[in-house]
């Protein structure tokens, strides 16, 4: 059974971490299916403009926390407080092939506002010429930052995105991180992101927490520049102690 206390999202600050009211607050957060359990006793706070990756092997409980997190499942132990409406991006786009582009980026909302905010959603992802497209016209790379406008648009406290990028080829993923990093900067949602790839996490995060059988084995703040981080010294220590939590040796990935 869920425990929902009536605690404010933003009475307490949290030392070293970005200005900004709590997007995420849980404590003791456990879930288990028929009797297994997946996530144990999780404590974890996410303040907005806070960009945390969350990494973990297959089977760790990451997508679980996820929905947890978006609301699309109900069924824990533990406290929780997190934003009413949470935005949330999957590795599929997910766009209806019947709306065009805009419409889908409007999905949901009824304000006579919300074309005109769309289009600028649309002009900040590049997308501004293709705002009457069909879904199925768009390239993966375009699907995905049509997903990402879409997720923006209501300006989230709280961004939840599960391996987003995943399907993408190397070169539109590297250009796709760009972008998310300055569209976060601008809107300053609290931000988890699911993936798999370590790479990817130091290259995007403010934090990166490693989850390994239900448990959060590693909580590291990444302290490197946001631009040209990949070559550093101090990317590769990082790395290779990402990969070390993971069980992975350094040069199996």
């Amino acid at each position: 059974m869920a425990v929902h206390p009536a605690v404010p999202l933003n009475d307490a600050p949290v030392t070293d971490r970005p200005a900004g009211p709590v997007a995420v607050r849980a404590s003791g957060l456990s879930r288990a299916f028929d009797g297994r359990g997946i996530l144990h006793d999780i404590d974890l706070e996410i303040r907005q403009g806070e960009f945390v990756v969350l990494l973990g092997r297959s089977g760790s409980g990451k997508s679980t926390l996820l929905r947890i997190l978006a609301r699309l499942d109900a069924e824990f132990d533990g406290e929780l407080r997190v934003p009413d409406r949470p935005s949330v991006a999957f590795q599929d786009s997910r766009l209806l092939p019947w709306n065009r582009v805009i419409d889908n980026v409007t999905l949901g909302l009824t304000d006579k506002d919300a074309k005109r905010r769309a289009a600028e959603l649309l002009a900040e992802v590049g997308l501004a010429d293709r705002a009457r497209a069909w879904p199925k016209t768009l390239s993966g790379g375009e699907a995905q930052r049509a997903a990402l406008a879409r997720a923006l648009i209501r300006e989230p406290e709280l961004l939840l995105m599960d391996e987003p990028f995943g399907a993408l080829d190397a070169l539109t993923r590297i250009r796709m991180h760009r972008l998310l990093r300055t569209l976060c900067e601008r809107y300053r949602p609290g931000v988890l992101l699911v993936t798999h790839d370590v790479d990817e996490a130091v290259l995007l995060a403010d934090r990166i927490l490693v989850l390994t059988d239900g448990r959060v084995s590693l909580d590291l703040t990444v302290d490197l520049p946001a631009a040209g981080r990949r070559h550093t010294q101090e990317f590769t220590d990082l790395r290779t102690r990402l990969l070390t939590e993971l069980g992975v040796e350094d040069d199996d990935q």
